[in-house]
């Protein structure tokens, strides 16, 4: 008897880095099994030349995997053994994945090179509301060495992750700055402020009560660095265009979240808001409620989401539906709401990258619109 219709999914190892152990057992760790490293079932055997596992996986899987040799500090990686996105499949029947390691996290090489493109100043800023010290890069478009203009600012979460793969949590960067540099091309420029976070991301991104934040959010001490502290700072130092109209905020996942809260929340300081597949579902969906008793009628907001964003085909349908209804609660609170479904799109710097330049197009057109 079955309770699940699955389908048969052959993993194949086709190549190993050089320098991997002779003796070395590889194991499959999936977001199906809660990441786990070594579980029964899962390594791969050699047949022949060939190292092969097989599963019986179920149908509608959004399938996220990467090999280990047995625990999590051997995962794979990167050719410079740094962090490395999985290989996705969406299960839709019989299928073979073949799966190309280039590195081990255990084993780390120098001299992964930086992809920053155009200028990008770099600076520690303390925070007297969080109680402890920002890194801060600021990208200034290509015309402000030469000029006397001053830009609209878009502030950025996670900015590890923004302009630097080097530095990106999984070698993945959202191209901001190459983005940034194509549209001054057409004369779309803006100053571009990302703000990097650590151990305490889940705290200060989150506003809500929620078992991810010990029940402890922090995301009103964080709201409140960004739009006094370090704000205050940016127009001091850089050529800003300082009004509401000009300012804009703009994360994913928690920091999507936490952009709309701050976005609403601070309208006297933001115009824009970008939001990256927000979580939604932090403190029980409590955003929804959160949305409905806001007003930001001079406020455009730009929210999206993937159609891949989820365990399943199911999961991420439920995703794109309860996106569809914030979007529709912003619409009647906001002046503007945006929604785009990113088709094809995970959640993952990839696709927010992708999604990336019509946001940033919009928010420096709209600015000029005042």
């Amino acid at each position: 008897m079955t309770f699940l219709d699955t389908a048969r999914v052959t993993f194949v190892l086709s190549s190993l880095p050089d320098g991997t152990p002779n003796d070395a057992e590889f194991w499959l760790r999936t977001n199906m099994l809660n990441w786990h490293p070594r579980l029964e079932g899962w390594r791969f055997e050699r047949r022949g030349d060939r190292l092969v596992l097989e599963q019986d996986v179920p149908m509608g899987q959004l399938l996220a995997c990467k090999v280990t040799r047995g625990r999590g500090d051997t995962e794979e990686g990167d050719a410079f053994g740094h962090r490395s996105p999985p290989h996705r499949l969406v299960v839709t029947g019989d299928a073979t994945l073949s799966i190309d390691v280039h590195g081990w996290q255990d084993a780390k090489k120098d001299g992964k090179p930086s992809t920053v493109s155009g200028h990008v100043d770099s600076f520690t800023l303390s925070s007297p509301e969080l109680g402890m010290s920002r890194d801060v890069q600021v990208y200034l478009p290509p015309s402000y060495a030469s000029g006397t203009r001053r830009y609209p600012v878009l502030y950025m979460h996670d900015g590890h992750n923004c302009f630097d793969e080097a530095t990106s949590f999984m070698g993945q960067e959202w191209r901001v700055d190459e983005t940034a540099e194509t549209l001054a091309r057409e004369g779309i420029e803006a100053i571009v402020v990302a703000v990097a976070v650590g151990a305490e991301r889940s705290h200060v991104y989150t506003p809500f009560k929620s078992r991810v934040n010990d029940f402890a959010p922090r995301a009103d001490e964080y709201v409140a660095f960004l739009a006094e502290t370090l704000k205050e700072h940016i127009d001091a130092v850089y050529r800003t265009l300082a009004g509401r109209a000009s300012t804009g905020v703009a994360g994913s996942s928690f920091g999507g979240l936490v952009s709309l809260y701050g976005g609403l929340t601070r309208s006297d300081v933001y115009g824009f808001v970008g939001a990256f597949s927000p979580s939604l579902w932090v403190g029980d969906f409590e955003l929804f409620d959160f949305v409905a008793r806001s007003s930001a009628s001079e406020t455009r907001v730009y929210v999206d989401t993937g159609d891949h964003e989820g365990a399943d085909v199911d999961d991420a349908a439920n995703v794109v539906r309860g996106t569809r209804v914030l979007a529709h609660l912003l619409s009647g609170r906001t002046k503007q709401t945006r929604l785009v479904i990113g088709e094809g799109h995970w959640h993952d710097e990839a696709a927010w990258a992708a999604r990336f330049p019509d946001m940033l197009r919009w928010f420096v057109e709209a600015s000029r619109q005042v």
